[in-house]
């Protein structure tokens, strides 16, 4: 944990002192599978913004760009490594495990809108690279599906900083009721998706 802690500062350290550069960098490591949290990172962009250090839209493009890139590292080595890669991975991290195992059961159910959905959430946000990359999606699926998601979940977290400021208590809290938002709403999502499935299967058997 102290590695984490002295990495993240680092690269905190890293945006104020190199700028753009150190944005794509955080942000392109994060979606690299790195233990770099970004509800602490982009936070802390959109607050730099606000202090007139980057552009608003800026740093929304760019550290946007820099996800897809990352994702598309993760996506290659998932697609060329495949479940050794995964495998080795769950073994170094019961979170990892954890989510590769949502992750399979959400790819197993509903596809590709489980890519939008799982960026929405820490670590199945990262990880989904991985997974969907060594089922041999299509990087083009992928990569739209990646793009919605990436996009929304970066504006969220960027836009908490810029316009909270300082006030990290509430920017948890924020954070806290959205993940209980965005849990009912994957919820509902999924369930209209396994009924249209079911409808869709019970006409064809009919």
């Amino acid at each position: 944990m102290n590695f984490v802690n002295d990495f993240l500062n680092t690269i905190i350290t890293t945006i104020q002192g190199f700028g753009y550069p150190g944005v794509f960098l955080a942000v392109f490591l994060e979606y690299s599978c790195f233990p770099l949290p970004s509800e602490v990172l982009l936070p802390f962009i959109g607050l730099l913004a606000s202090y007139g250090n980057f552009s608003f839209i800026g740093v929304i493009l760019l550290s946007t760009g820099a996800g897809l890139i990352g994702s598309t590292l993760c996506y290659t080595i998932g697609y060329f490594g495949g479940s050794p890669i995964i495998n080795w991975l769950c073994s170094k991290s019961s979170g990892a495990k954890k989510s590769f195992n949502k992750l399979d059961l959400f790819l197993d159910k509903y596809g590709k809108p489980a890519v939008f959905l799982s960026r929405l959430f820490p670590l199945t946000r990262t990880y989904i690279s991985l997974a969907v990359g060594a089922v041999k999606m299509s990087y083009s699926q992928f990569i739209l599906y990646s793009l919605g998601g990436i996009t929304i979940w970066n504006i969220i977290l960027i836009s908490l900083g810029y316009f909270l400021g300082e006030n990290t208590d509430l920017i948890q809290k924020i954070l806290k009721d959205y993940s209980i938002v965005a849990i009912a709403i994957l919820v509902i999502c999924f369930g209209f998706l396994a009924y249209k499935f079911m409808k869709k299967r019970k006409n064809s058997l009919e």
